[in-house]
Parts: C-alpha cells; structure tokens; sequence
C-alpha cells in the first residue's frame, strides 16, 4: 500500500470555491492524491474532473480517487497534446507555474485547452514580500526552504505585475489578483491597508479565456 504524505492531501478551499457551481470539465493541474478534486465535485457539482500529477506514487493514488475520471502522470508542460483544445471549463492549477521551466508558454497552450469564456483559477507565491525582501537586505542571503516563497524546487518567482503580464500575453482577459490567504483581526489587515502586497506571500489568481 502506497503511503501519500500530507503534502499531496492539501483540499485548497480558496481554489476550490473559486469552481463555477455545475461546472462541465475541470483539469485540476498538480492534483495530488485528488483531495481538492473530491470538494470541487461535491461542493461545486462538477460533472467531469481531470487530474495532472507529476509523482507516479502519487497519480496512482489519485486514480483510486472516485472523484478523479481521467488523470494523466507528468510534467503538464509535456501532457499539452494529450489535452482537447477547447474541452475544459475550468482550469485549476495550485502552486503549479512556479515549477515550470516554462511557464508563459504553458499558459498560452492551456489557454486555448479551455471553452470560449472558460476561467482559469490559479494559486502564485509573490517573491515581493517583507520576509524574503528582509532576509535578502539584512540577512544577505536568497535562502531556500522545503517549502513557501523560496522552495528549493521553485523555478521561477513572481510579483503581481509579472503575473498580470503573463496572463495578458497569455490572451486571458478579466484577470484577477487576490491575497489567497487574506489575513484577519484590524492589526493585519490595517498592515494589509498601509503595505500591499508586501505583506502577501501566495496571490490567488483567476482569469478567463478571452476566446
């Protein structure tokens, strides 16, 4: 028996409710072992779900996950032809486009994988925060970690502008770019008010196809 670690079982709320209610084919990009697929086919009424997973071990456990139909193992960025141009209406992809070697031209390939109006919903970690910025100035050190901003197997990093351009050159329209995690209590959100998006360290993205 396989054993999945909690880093493949995250069920990502913030993604998940960003699903249309009924919506017709999802591709859940970086599906983990499915939890997040199994609350956007009962939570949101999904009626086809997709998985892209790029650990075999844990695409296997995905495909044991009733609410997965099709799941494909690999990089997404070598899964592009094995997509239908046009067949999803949502895209979800968490913490996913900073791995890729490639991600502009990723994006530009999806964009056409969805319908006419389709939304694509996304989760980025935003390299202009106060916790790396102190650590570069004062620590003197781009220090990577297991995990966050500067995960070891990050490939690219972005800041809310770089993702603006990205999903505009991507032909996307209606982009919207949000705190994933908003804070709570008035001393963080007034430090939110006073400081931007130096106090955001994941943005939640959502765009749809301009097709």
């Amino acid at each position: 028996m396989i054993t999945v670690s909690t880093y493949y079982q995250h069920d990502r709320p913030e993604l998940v409710e960003q699903v249309d209610i009924g919506a017709r084919r999802v591709l859940d990009i970086g599906c983990g072992a499915g939890k997040a697929a199994a609350a956007i086919k009962l939570q949101r009424q999904a009626a086809e779900i997709w998985g892209v997973e790029v650990v075999p071990e844990v695409a296997q456990a995905a495909r044991r996950n009733p609410a997965l139909d099709h799941v494909l193992t690999g990089d997404i960025a070598n899964l592009l032809d094995d997509l239908p141009e046009g067949g999803f209406s949502h895209i979800v992809a968490g913490d996913v486009l900073e791995h890729l070697a490639d991600p502009w031209a990723v994006l530009q390939r999806l964009h056409d994988c969805l319908e006419p109006g389709g939304k694509f919903i996304c989760s980025v970690p935003n390299i202009r925060n106060l916790s790396f910025v102190f650590k570069l100035l004062f620590g003197g050190r781009f220090e990577y970690s297991d995990s966050g901003v500067l995960d070891r197997t990050h490939l690219r990093f972005f800041a809310r502008r770089d993702i603006e351009l990205m999903f505009g050159n991507a032909g996307f329209g209606d982009i919207d770019i949000r705190p994933a995690r908003p804070k709570r209590g008035l001393i963080k959100q007034a430090g939110r008010l006073l400081l931007g998006d130096l106090v955001v360290k994941v943005f939640l993205v959502t765009a749809r196809s301009a097709r």
